[in-house]
């Protein structure tokens, strides 16, 4: 059976794109190895969308409940330094929408259940380089051949490691929590401390008054004597102090452990990585699922194009644009998220003054604070 486009992997990414390119006219399959019923995380976790982001999914009619963001405060815990992001700064209602990833997962994938195969995946890939076709074996014993093969299926990719991808991984050797808290703060603002204790942030959250959501990035080396959730409780209290509010865990506590990784070139033949498959970053700064929205964007938008113009859909010139301008914005993206992490890591007294001094001089200084809004924002 010939397929146009095969995506690999169901999640947010590989349904916006089927999604956005079947109004193109152009026909895709979806290749998910879970059931349709598969659900992750309990309604708890939550994803930071930027404004950009909030724009392709309305953009698909995609509309889901959120909380905005209007002020961000982040904090070294161990000093002075201090910033503040307001959306006053670009004359905007918000900096960015928080949602509940289940819910916007099922949105989304609720316009691709008729194109997509559920409780299967890949397990081979062989490329036919006379007719540019792509064969592909399913776990169901299935072949279909397709114009193009898309990976979006997460930093673990099944096809990046059976079409052999160089992949370059990196372990931050630090675990992530993330739960539901009640807190008596201001409902629009978000709050990120950089601490001893780990890197903390609350966000609000769509699921009631004084609802947040908390992700705290902890070193695994704070887990050698107790549970995840025994430091958590034990801890929770020095955010308290520093935000001057009281905060109580009001769902489970998930957790995952923190790495980043990245693709050295998304593309081989005729088949393409984006999103998580190709990259992924620490989440201190939200910014993961927004990179693969803007990898999603770039990616369609050449595939529309070639469309259009009575190409093939697996035209080079057009794959090639799409990875020149991704792997290069999504590198310096992760690089910049390591070099931070590293500097609030550190515990070097000369080192802690000078982040201080640099929160302070960007607080001071709105064009600067401009500028980083900017590029977080997606435009």
């Amino acid at each position: 059976m010939n397929i146009p486009i095969i995506i690999s992997g169901g999640g947010l990414i590989g349904n916006y794109i089927s999604l956005r390119l079947r109004r193109s006219g152009i026909q895709s399959k979806i290749i998910e190895r879970n059931d349709e019923l598969y659900n992750s995380d309990s309604g708890i976790r939550t994803i930071t969308l930027n404004p950009k982001s909030v724009e392709l999914l309305q953009y698909e009619g995609i509309k889901i409940a959120s909380s905005s963001i209007k002020n961000i405060y982040a904090y070294d815990a161990d000093g002075t330094g201090k910033i503040n992001f307001s959306s006053d700064d670009i004359d905007s209602n918000d900096l960015s929408k928080v949602v509940m990833f289940n819910e916007l997962n099922s949105a989304l994938k609720e316009q691709n259940i008729s194109n997509t195969l559920y409780e299967t995946q890949i397990d081979g890939i062989s490329y036919n380089s006379n007719n540019e076709k792509t064969e592909i074996n399913l776990s169901d014993s299935s072949i279909y051949k397709t114009d193009l093969l898309v990976a979006c299926d997460g930093k673990a990719s099944n096809v990046a490691k059976i079409y052999g991808f160089k992949n370059t991984a990196h372990s931050y050797n630090q675990t992530a929590a993330t739960f539901l808290v009640k807190a008596d703060t201001k409902a629009t603002d978000a709050h990120q401390i950089f601490s001893d204790k780990g890197i903390f942030a609350l966000m609000p959250a769509p699921k009631g008054e004084n609802i947040f959501t908390v992700v705290w990035s902890l070193d695994n080396k704070f887990l050698d004597t107790e549970s995840l959730d025994a430091y958590i409780h034990s801890n929770l209290g020095h955010f308290e102090k520093k935000l001057g509010c009281s905060i109580n865990i009001q769902s489970d506590i998930l957790s995952f452990k923190l790495s980043s990784h990245y693709i050295d070139s998304y593309i081989k033949d005729s088949v393409v990585l984006l999103a998580d498959s190709a990259h992924s970053i620490h989440p201190l700064a939200g910014q993961g699922v927004n990179l693969g929205f803007a990898d999603a964007d770039v990616f369609c938008n050449q595939i529309e194009q070639a469309f259009h113009k009575g190409l093939k859909i697996n035209e080079p010139t057009y794959l090639k644009k799409y990875s020149i301008e991704r792997e290069a914005l999504n590198l310096i993206m992760l690089k910049s998220m390591d070099l931070f992490v590293n500097i609030f890591k550190n515990d070097n007294p000369y080192l802690r003054l000078a982040r201080n001094l640099g929160l302070n001089y960007v607080n001071k200084s709105k064009l600067a604070k401009v500028f980083f809004i900017g590029k977080a924002s997606g435009f």
